[in-house]
């Protein structure tokens, strides 16, 4: 479990996941910088028992709000988190309206619609892939070590089965070229500046960095953070993230 330190007596919210959805870490990295308390629950990618609670959300993340409400969607929690604590962006010293401006929103858009749901395919090309990608399964804590190599092991068959259905689900004939035909239009709005969002980094720019942070165990992390302008992008994202976290 990880948590964030805004309020070390407030309840924090659970944040169901999976540890390599682009989705889910990118909601993570949201909540990290607004210094948001949350304690992240592994769901299990097969029988996705640790979410049958939510009636009409079916995917991950979904959030279980201090208060009990539940929300899905990597925005929408977002969203919801800022309404409930309407503070959290003040006790962080974070300009909500920096934060969250319409081109803020705009891009947070674009990273799901066009940079989020290209890593996913881009880490389950072979069942090797995905073998590796699902790694993260034997060191939950929620699974025993037999659960966890018998759910990496089919998954990985899984993902590999279900990778050319994700692929035309988006239009890819490539997905590798997909992926780096988003990374420059991110590197282009970026541009010379430190951030997309400027002097500061904005929604978007947590959004696109924790798609990638989510992956840090993978050869395609690597390949990113080496990029010639996203990798230079990404290390200000850390740290500057890094240093809200110390203040």
């Amino acid at each position: 479990m990880k948590r964030s330190l805004l309020r070390a007596a407030a309840e924090p919210l659970k944040l169901y996941q999976y540890a390599i959805c682009p989705f889910c870490n990118k909601t993570k990295a949201a909540l990290d910088f607004l210094k948001v308390p949350y304690a992240s629950v592994e769901v299990d990618p097969l029988t996705r028992s640790q979410i049958k609670f939510s009636k009409d959300y079916k995917k991950v993340p979904i959030a279980v709000l201090s208060g009990g409400s539940v929300v899905g969607g990597s925005t929408e929690i977002v969203d919801a988190v800022l309404q409930s604590e309407a503070s959290a962006p003040q006790a962080a010293g974070v300009d909500a309206q920096h934060f969250l401006s319409d081109e803020a929103r705009h891009w947070n858009k674009w990273c799901d619609e066009k940079f989020a749901v290209c890593v996913y395919p881009n880490i389950t090309r072979s069942v090797s892939e995905c073998w590796q990608a699902l790694g993260y399964l034997q060191r939950c804590p929620e699974f025993s070590m037999p659960r966890a190599l018998a759910t990496r092991a089919l998954g990985a068959v899984g993902m590999a089965a279900a990778h050319g259905k994700i692929k035309k689900k988006y239009n890819m004939d490539d997905e590798r070229g997909a992926l780096f035909t988003a990374v420059d239009a991110w590197t282009a709005e970026v541009g010379t500046k430190e951030f997309r969002g400027g002097e500061k980094p904005d929604l978007s720019d947590l959004a696109v960095f924790g798609c990638i942070r989510g992956i840090s165990d993978l050869p395609l992390y690597s390949e990113m953070t080496q990029h010639k302008e996203f990798g230079p992008w990404f290390n200000r994202v850390a740290d500057a993230l890094k240093a809200k976290l110390a203040e």
